[in-house]
């Protein structure tokens, strides 16, 4: 699977928010028993189900050979064998089947989708006579006389089909369900049924799922986020975040939302029943939540002059140089805009040289969220409440404080370009050194922009500051994201940070 491929179980990859698994989970009643058979990133698999399905019963089969010779379905399969001394369904999980099983009457029938003959090589393929199977070639080029094999499959006569199963012969080097199909047709009946389904087996064919749920793919190899069962489930890659996430909510458990599961990799909360503040929010309650923000949210905090100027300079200067070295290893000869939308502005290596990383790096110590922008803020209108998701675990390290300018920073840097239209995939840019980007304006963004300008006047702190971090935000975020918003984070990083110093010298 690619990037995703030694992050995460591809049974859990997202799908209309939820995991592959859970699709198939809730396609049968709350009273049938599964057995999962567990191979790579296994305690992955147990901890989402813990989560996200713990009415469910499970149970769980680790096969000790998933990925050397000899291993395949055929052999996962086989190792679930003392569980399923009954007539059983198997699904992989790599799909989501469409079709109402409960309406097949047949004791044994799997589930066939007619293919081009050029992809025949890489499925079980059956010969027909009416509807029930005669022949099968498995993993061999057929002409479309053929019909493969793509899920699921009902077993009834379950003892025929595991003595055959148990044959140890391979195909392709693995060990294939097919043998035990060639039980049933030999010593009872076996029918096709055309399903519906869609097939997530590969990379390619996962990402074009995701195109068409989404209208850009603004997600992240190494984390993922589920709704399941009125729960939210974050799962990260990288467990060290879930645990500074979660001890920087205790910190302020009325500003989160309050963690209900934890797991290795994931953690779970309850649903929030508003919208983010992109979808429900108005100038009003953009300064009610200003003011909301600054008296639960914005904590000064007493922090030694210079160790406070050092963890900036590591998470500011730092680490938006190791990020642009990311983002040029990335894209050779990349040419960096000199106008963007009409706009000058100078090269970014010259912009970066003009830089006061010392005015950058004076920062004011403050409990923070670390990632604020509409998106991850949730609105209740009636009676009004906030609840803050998303936020980032540390600062340089550090989970008890940040700095408020970055806050600041990143909700500027979200008015600047609205993430939910990113997500949408409304824009497109054009151009290198002369680039051209359109992207949809927003109803009152130009009055939530004059809004938060006023909040930072009225409280003494340096506007153009604030602009020119926006716009080091911007580059930060490059080489997370993909082309092209990863060239729009670029061009807008430059536009901002040349205005910021253009504001900071006209004052």
């Amino acid at each position: 699977m690619g990037e995703y491929g030694k992050i995460i179980n591809k049974s859990l990859l997202p799908v209309k928010n939820k995991a592959i698994l859970s699709h198939t989970i809730e396609s049968f009643s709350i009273d049938d028993t599964f057995v999962i058979a567990l191979g790579h990133n296994a305690d992955q698999v147990k901890s989402y189900l813990k989560i996200a399905h713990p009415d469910r019963k499970l149970c769980f089969v680790n096969v000790k050979n998933f990925d050397g010779s000899g291993s395949g379905p055929g052999l996962s399969l086989l190792s679930c064998k003392e569980f399923l001394q009954e007539p059983f369904y198997y699904v992989p999980g790599d799909c989501i089947i469409h079709t109402d099983l409960k309406k097949i009457k047949f004791d044994n029938w799997l589930g066939i989708s007619k293919i081009k003959p050029s992809e025949s090589n890489a499925f079980c393929n059956v010969m027909l006579e009416k509807n029930r199977i005669v022949d099968i070639h498995d993993k061999e080029y057929c002409h479309e006389n053929f019909a493969a094999f793509t899920a699921p499959l009902f077993v009834s006569d379950y003892e025929i089909f595991w003595r055959y199963l148990k044959n140890q012969s391979l195909i392709d080097n693995e060990h294939q369900i097919s043998n035990g199909l060639w039980g049933l047709v030999n010593e009872s009946n076996i029918y096709a049924v055309n399903t519906s389904w869609t097939d997530l087996g590969n990379l390619e064919k996962f990402k074009k799922i995701q195109s068409k749920e989404y209208g850009f793919d603004f997600s992240k190899p190494d984390e993922f986020i589920y709704f399941v069962n009125d729960r939210v489930i974050k799962f990260f890659a990288d467990e060290t975040i879930i645990s500074s996430r979660i001890k920087k909510a205790n910190l302020k458990p009325n500003i989160f939302p309050k963690i209900k599961q934890t797991q290795k990799n994931f953690y779970s909360y309850s649903y929030f029943h508003g919208n983010t503040f992109y979808d429900s929010g108005n100038p009003k309650s953009f300064k009610n939540l200003l003011n909301w923000l600054d008296e639960n949210v914005w904590d000064k905090r007493e922090v030694e002059l210079k160790k406070f100027h050092s963890l900036c300079n590591e998470f500011y200067f730092k680490k938006t140089m190791n990020r642009l070295d990311s983002f040029n290893a990335s894209h050779k000869g990349f040419i960096f805009p000199n106008s963007v939308n009409s706009e000058s502005v100078p090269e970014l290596k010259k912009l970066l040289k003009s830089l006061s990383w010392e005015l950058i790096c004076d920062g004011i110590p403050s409990f923070i969220h670390g990632d604020l922008n509409f998106g991850n803020i949730l609105y209740q209108e009636k009676p009004e409440k906030f609840l803050l998701i998303d936020w980032r675990h540390n600062f340089a390290g550090v989970i008890e404080f940040g700095d408020l300018y970055y806050d600041l920073a990143k909700l500027y840097a979200g008015l600047i370009i609205n993430f939910q239209h990113i997500r949408d995939g409304t824009f497109k840019i054009f151009g290198n050194k002369r680039v051209t980007i359109e992207f949809k304006t927003w109803n009152k963004q130009d009055e939530y922009i004059k809004t938060l300008e006023n909040y930072i006047l009225s409280k003494n702190y340096n506007l153009p500051k604030v602009i020119m971090l926006s716009g080091i935000t911007f580059l930060n975020m490059a080489p997370l994201h993909k082309s092209p918003f990863d060239q729009m984070l670029i061009a807008m990083g430059s536009v901002l940070i040349n205005r910021g110093l253009g504001d900071l010298h006209r004052n």
